[in-house]
């Protein structure tokens, strides 16, 4: 397995004083408000991280935990012991909790129509959660190994979930039929988190390594370390738009922020980029320049990473302009995310309808 040394990416860990990391569990970005929200379980609270590095309390008050959040339309909901609770992400004030009898929540992602899902740990189940409706289910149960981080799989309508444990596997339940099969069999031990980056990899935290994992969308190549000597390892994220991957290291409270841009040239493809207008009405124009030669297909992503739009467009030689359908897509931010040759870049663009 090769090392992506710190000669090809630039690695740092934030720890901000005015308040601190305390047994920071889990990490997502809150696109709409710029900033990262973190669970702190030992002070039972979720931290925000504003781009300038300065920690706050988004949200106080939890019993237990938080250990797995995830962002739904302008809410964060949170694992929080047997219960999910959720926070407005304008206000912080607590306004869902549903207690779905688990012994402990853990890991949790959501899918395109409204419904949680979360590993309980300790049960060995995962549950599925109708926001809407505030009902519950139980979709897989007497897993043999304990489940942990888990990440929605919208192409293959499934949720790919990791595994605590030796030899952990990496599995997948599907959302159709509920069942539940091995993805990947691994050498890895006590995996914790598991997220993906904006062309479909995925990444996967350990504690027996004390690393982080890359994974290509298929499981086909083989895996490559893109962060080493890591504490406790948690509930890893990816931000689509900068290309960072946040590490809550849980183990010595610290957050790493890992900067994927500058861990390989992947991201380069495109020599020079401009969206007009910006913000846009009924349709958007894409000026782009590229090295090579190569089919360009892209997508438009809600702030909480539902695809909205997706389009494929013909081989450009050096340079074109790419027209955008945006008529459809009500007011706020959105993101452009272009795919060529197994590489993606993500741009910011608002919509005015």
């Amino acid at each position: 397995m090769r090392k992506i040394t710190a000669l090809y990416f630039f690695l740092f860990t934030l720890m901000t004083f005015a308040q601190n990391y305390s047994g920071p569990e889990s990490a997502e970005f809150d696109y709409a408000n710029n900033r990262w929200l973190i669970a702190n379980t030992t002070s039972h609270e979720v931290l925000a991280r504003s781009s300038a590095g300065v920690l706050t309390v988004f949200a106080t008050g939890l019993v237990s935990g938080p250990y797995g959040i995830e962002i739904v339309d302008d809410i964060l909901y949170c694992c929080s012991g047997a219960s999910v609770k959720g926070y407005s992400l304008t206000t912080g004030a607590n306004v869902f909790n549903l207690n779905v009898g688990a012994s402990f929540l853990n890991g949790m992602t959501h899918d395109n129509s409204g419904n949680l899902y979360a590993t309980d740990f300790s049960a060995k189940k995962i549950i599925k959660i109708n926001i809407a409706a505030q009902t519950f289910s139980t979709i897989a149960t007497s897993l043999v190994q304990s489940p942990n981080g888990i990440v929605f799989d919208q192409a293959n309508n499934r949720c790919v979930f990791v595994n605590w444990g030796s030899n952990a596997p990496i599995k997948a339940i599907d959302l159709t039929t509920n069942m539940v099969t091995t993805v990947l069999s691994t050498a890895n031990a006590n995996c914790d988190g598991i997220t993906r980056d904006a062309i479909g990899n995925y990444y996967v935290s350990t504690w027996g390594g004390q690393n982080v994992i890359k994974y290509d969308a298929a499981f086909a190549n083989t895996p490559a370390v893109v962060a080493a000597g890591l504490s406790s390892p948690a509930d890893i994220f990816y931000n689509t738009a900068t290309n960072v991957l946040a590490i809550p290291n849980s183990g010595n409270n610290t957050v790493t922020y890992l900067d994927l841009t500058l861990a390989t040239a992947e991201f380069n493809w495109l020599k020079s980029v401009s969206v007009y207008p910006n913000p846009a009405q009924a349709e958007a124009f894409v000026k782009f320049e590229i090295g090579t030669p190569m089919a360009i297909s892209y997508q438009i992503l809600s702030t909480d990473g539902k695809i909205v739009n997706a389009n494929s467009v013909a081989e450009y030689q050096t340079n074109g302009i790419i027209t955008v359908d945006t008529s459809k897509l009500k007011t706020g931010l959105y993101f452009l995310r272009f795919t060529a040759n197994e590489n993606a870049k993500t741009i910011p663009l608002l919509i005015s309808n």
